[in-house]
């Protein structure tokens, strides 16, 4: 393959252990998640709470927590290997080309600091802005995710802003040194449905404007047919189907994405909502097989008895199930 039909980010066959939360020993949570992002595309990563995606994220970033570890798998960034960077490294990456939005920005910003101070912290750091200049970025980046009175906000507290306007602000901080790749982890989730469809219509400029790999991390079938190209379902740890979101819409071909999109709320009157019986597999305790089987009603003995491989079942279009080629 040639350097430049790579993409801008190659995850492969990725493996991060945590330790259990009794610390009796350690738990596969993610075990061969394989997928590449190219500038200018969006990749939405689905599934239940639980499955790995946001795991898969901070392994990117290089941000897992102390109980975790990446214990095989390479992470490839514009060519470069993440895994053996030092974090003094990582450092210099991240905010600069590497740059995540995190689910809750209460959380990712510090109350103690006003806006202004947290969206010049990296400008300061990566491109030593300062004075005027450093002014007119800060005032020019509230501008570019839809800020009011930009100058009044820079000097006012996390507090003093709704929800919709946080989740932008972090999104200015996120953009603030025109990152290569930006990583958007649940980034809807504690928006309205106005603010939720205003911030992935932001999303959706930023990616053009600045020709971004952009990576969505969601449970939202629903953000993934607005703002993806492909996407990547994930189930215990491992990636199930993937391929365009067109195609994984119109013909999906593992039993577990046929399950989540027949759970979304249709237009017209249901008698119920539908649900997928049972529950995700006990880390600790995976099954010999699929991981989807005690779950799935078209499972058959050999679906107990080996993990399946994937299968190609279209054009880049990918389904790890034994019976994905008669869905």
């Amino acid at each position: 393959m040639n350097e430049a039909k790579q993409p801008l980010l190659e995850v492969r066959d990725l493996r991060v252990r945590m330790r259990s939360r009794d610390g009796s020993g350690e738990l596969q949570v993610l075990n061969g998640v394989s997928f590449g992002v190219d500038r200018g595309q969006t990749l939405g990563i689905v599934g239940e709470s639980g499955c790995g995606k946001s795991t898969t994220a901070l392994a990117i970033m290089q941000l897992l927590p102390g109980s975790a570890r990446v214990n095989g798998g390479t992470i490839r960034f514009a060519g470069e290997d993440l895994l053996a960077k030092t974090e003094q490294d990582m450092s210099r990456l991240r905010g600069a080309r590497l740059s995540m939005i995190f689910q809750d920005p209460m959380v990712a910003l510090d109350p103690l600091f006003t806006v202004g101070d947290q969206i010049a912290e990296p400008l300061r750091r990566h491109m030593r802005l300062s004075g005027q200049q450093l002014r007119e970025r800060q005032v020019s980046l509230l501008q570019s995710v839809n800020i009011p009175s930009p100058e009044t906000r820079l000097g006012q507290y996390p507090h003093q802003m709704s929800g919709g306007m946080l989740q932008r602000m972090v999104g200015a901080i996120a953009i603030s040194c025109n990152p290569e790749l930006l990583i958007a982890d649940e980034p809807t989730t504690a928006l309205d449905p106005t603010a939720q469809a205003q911030f992935l219509d932001l999303l959706a400029r930023l990616r053009d404007a600045h020709r971004l790999a952009l990576i969505v991390v969601t449970h939202d079938f629903g953000v993934t047919a607005r703002l993806c190209d492909v996407v990547l379902v994930m189930y215990a740890g491992t990636v199930v189907e993937c391929g365009p979101v067109r195609e994984i819409f119109d013909n999906p071909r593992h039993p577990y994405t046929q399950a989540l999109l027949a759970a979304i709320p249709q237009r017209e009157r249901q008698a119920r909502l539908k649900t997928i019986e049972g529950q995700p597999p006990d880390l600790a305790r995976l099954p010999a097989g699929c991981a989807f089987a005690a779950r799935c009603a078209r499972a058959v003995d050999r679906c107990r008895e080996r993990a399946p491989p994937s299968l190609s079942v279209g054009s880049h279009h990918v389904a790890a199930c034994w019976r994905a080629e008669d869905a």
